[in-house]
């Protein structure tokens, strides 16, 4: 079981909002293109670089010094490396980038291109960010009272699915599982929402496990139900996506919302990351 405070929720939040908040931008073309360069791996998770950047580049002048770009859409230089063409015009370098690769704004795209001294230019190859693999909830803590208020309830974070696959969410309480509802994983892997308790509210442990569709990744963080015995008396629908709630009293109303701003810049290898 992962605790919660073993995680930022802010960070693994981040993405959520990204759709919501409209801020997609897109990585502008190059207006001439006489290079080529393909990379390896386009993916990567926020704060690590993996086995690096693998760059295959043709078509440059004969002998030039090309100048490998990260760039993202803000827009900012994240970094450079040089590499020599051959005779052919060709190279072929694998190389970690001096800076890293930290998902810090939402919505921000990143990319790889490559200019020679000799004015040649190349295509723009985007890169995929995912944020870290990981669950975590706005507290470990909650009142009877305040699980049963739908105004309030507990707020979730989870990162490290599938970018678009369908979340879904359950909670096991009072010796029950009950249905939390179904989410759309954003483009960094992850997503947010609140739940609440319809029914009795009783203190004890409420663990929410989220569970991919597609990647089968799944993950659990327990908060802790403290005070007396709270009833809100709402039997409504139990989930966000218009299904009716079919579980007997207590159930779970739930719904996606906005994500907080990701925490400040941070080196690589300060990120919280939790495995298994």
């Amino acid at each position: 079981m992962t605790n919660s405070t073993r995680l930022r929720f802010g960070v693994l939040a981040a993405a959520a909002a990204v759709v919501a908040a409209g801020v997609l931008t897109a990585v502008p073309a190059n207006a001439a293109t006489t290079g080529t360069i393909t990379l390896a791996n386009t993916t990567y998770t926020s704060g690590s670089w993996g086995d690096g950047l693998d760059v295959t580049g043709s078509g440059f002048t004969a002998d030039s010094v090309v100048t490998i770009t990260v760039d993202d859409s803000t827009p900012a230089t994240i970094d450079t490396h040089t590499v020599t063409a051959d005779a052919t015009g060709a190279f072929h370098e694998i190389y970690e980038p001096d800076n890293p690769l930290v998902l810090t704004t939402l919505g921000t795209m990143y990319s790889v291109s490559a200019t020679s001294d000799q004015g040649d230019d190349s295509n723009t190859v985007a890169l995929t960010v995912l944020l870290p693999k990981g669950i975590a909830t706005d507290s470990p803590t909650i009142s009877t009272a305040d699980l049963a208020d739908s105004n309030k309830g507990v707020s979730v974070a989870a990162a490290g699915y599938t970018p678009g696959e369908r979340v879904t969410v359950s909670v096991d309480y009072q010796g029950r599982t009950l249905k939390g509802g179904t989410y759309t994983a954003s483009a960094e892997g992850a997503v947010s929402f609140k739940l609440w308790l319809i029914g009795t509210a009783v203190p004890g442990p409420f663990v929410i496990t989220v569970t991919g569709a597609t990647s089968g990744v799944a993950q659990s963080v327990t908060v802790q139900v403290t005070g007396d015995t709270t009833d809100n008396g709402d039997d409504g629908d139990t989930t966000d996506n218009g299904d009716e709630g079919d579980d007997v009293a207590p159930a779970v109303g739930g719904n996606e919302v906005p994500a907080p701003a990701p925490a400040a810049t941070q080196g690589a290898k300060n990120l919280p990351v939790v495995s298994g």
